[in-house]
């Protein structure tokens, strides 16, 4: 199971089905006992509108007298479901409804006086009931008393005839709310994860080489994704143009010493014979002084490789130590002025770069500062829009010199030494990371650089 939309929608299912039993299982568990309550309730006012209509008569014979205003109809009904009668104490019966039950009525249970019973009664071989009774008793005027039960047997088919009614309809509600649902909740996946599969398709393009780099536009959740992805890929591009760079200054620096090996073996350039040369001193030390040149040359190139290539990867880590220590230490070279440093870096700002990028970029701009006379210098940082801003009251840049100070070689005051490489490095380092070095004038009269992670 690879695909995350199918595990999503297999999990939803697998909740929403679990949901589905449990509230039809609480709900039909609810209304049940609430049915029976409200059958309980209907039951004991019926036997309360019983006693109600009941009286002794001369010889002190309980009677049910106006029947046909008993609080319910059926009992005067055949076949209706219901059934009442008065059981005496003695176990013979005093009334009864004019009611046939359809089912067969359960013998009466014998309880204390003023106790109410109510139950389901499950028979066997006949329709199951609820019955409902209580004993009590009629005191004459005599101070005799006669104890008496009323006794009343409703067809439990009734209630569950409508349970399962309802059942049905709860179940089949719920069936269909859980299929519409499933199919909601198919639409939202799908919504939710094309931002997923259009990286995918983008990613696809970028591998046929129709692309450069993702589009950024996407949820918030994403962004960071989209952006490493391409960090990840200006970096390698640049590490492999670096690469191609090193190789082509590799090959030409071995020109030399290899045409030197090459006419060597040229009795015609070398006056020498040719069967002689290799036991010639002279031609020894050539070959072995041009051997160490060439080993020289391709240790120094791997080195400049391996410093060269970008760590994007690498744990994010404040910017605000190197500060401290670069300007700690160009405090005590620069000292006919000492510079004065004022940092304002938070704290919390964090740049992904190796320890050793960092420590050059920001040691080439601010030894730039102090070299070029800035007596102020302000080391800031601008949490939004990931940059650090260096600030200083020197000359500044000129204005029509800013771009042409990012190539390697350009000076704008050919007065001070240096070889104007330090700009130049520091913009193309920090570009190998994906971001930018960008010159502009301070608002303290000098020179802003600004530095974009």
């Amino acid at each position: 199971m690879k695909s995350i939309s199918t595990r999503l929608l297999i999990s939803t299912a697998l909740v929403l089905t679990i949901f589905v039993l449990l509230t039809g299982l609480s709900v039909s568990y609810s209304v049940k006992k609430r049915a029976e309550t409200a059958l309980f309730d209907r039951l004991q006012g019926l036997v309360y509108g019983i006693l109600g209509a009941t009286e002794i008569d001369e010889q002190n014979q309980l009677l049910v007298v106006n029947e046909a205003a008993l609080p319910d109809a059926r009992l005067n009904l055949e076949t209706a479901g219901m059934y009442a009668e008065i059981i005496g104490n003695g176990g013979n019966q005093l009334w009864e409804s004019k009611s046939v039950s359809d089912t067969v009525v359960p013998t009466v249970a014998y309880s204390p006086i003023g106790e109410w019973i109510f139950e389901r009664i499950d028979q066997a071989g006949s329709e199951d009931v609820h019955r409902i009774q209580m004993a009590t008793v009629w005191e004459l005027e005599n101070g005799e008393e006669i104890p008496f039960i009323v006794h009343v047997v409703s067809n439990a088919e009734i209630l569950t005839g409508q349970l399962r009614r309802f059942d049905q309809t709860l179940w089949l509600t719920l069936l269909a709310s859980a299929i519409g649902l499933l199919f909601l909740q198919l639409w939202v996946l799908n919504r939710s994860l094309h931002p997923l599969r259009d990286i995918g398709n983008e990613l696809n393009e970028i591998e046929q080489g129709s692309r450069e780099k993702l589009n950024e536009n996407l949820p918030k959740e994403l962004k960071p994704l989209a952006s490493s992805i391409n960090q990840l890929l200006v970096s390698e591009k640049n590490r492999h143009q670096q690469y191609r760079h090193l190789l082509d200054d590799l090959a030409h620096s071995l020109k030399t010493p290899l045409s030197v090996l090459k006419n060597l073996k040229n009795p015609a350039t070398t006056n020498t014979k040719a069967k002689d040369i290799s036991a010639t001193p002279a031609s020894m030390n050539i070959i072995d002084e041009q051997a160490r040149h060439m080993q020289s040359t391709i240790d120094r190139y791997l080195q400049r490789a391996a410093m060269r290539t970008p760590q994007y990867l690498s744990q994010p880590i404040s910017p605000l130590p190197a500060i401290q220590k670069i300007s700690a230490s160009l405090a005590k070279i620069y000292h006919e002025p000492e510079p004065v440093f004022v940092i304002k870096v938070s704290e919390a700002f964090r740049v992904r770069l190796a320890d050793v990028d960092l420590y050059e970029i920001l040691g080439n701009i601010l030894e730039n500062a102090c070299k070029y006379g800035a007596k102020n210098i302000v080391v800031s940082s601008d949490d939004d829009k990931r940059a650090i801003v260096i600030d200083d009251d020197g000359p500044g840049f000129p204005d029509k010199a800013r771009n042409l100070l990012l190539e390697r070689g350009t000076r704008a005051d050919s007065a001070t030494p240096g070889q104007g490489v330090g700009l130049a490095a520091s913009a193309e380092l920090l570009k190998s990371y994906g971001g930018e070095l960008q010159l502009d004038t301070s608002p303290m009269s000098g020179a802003r650089v600004i530095l974009r992670f």
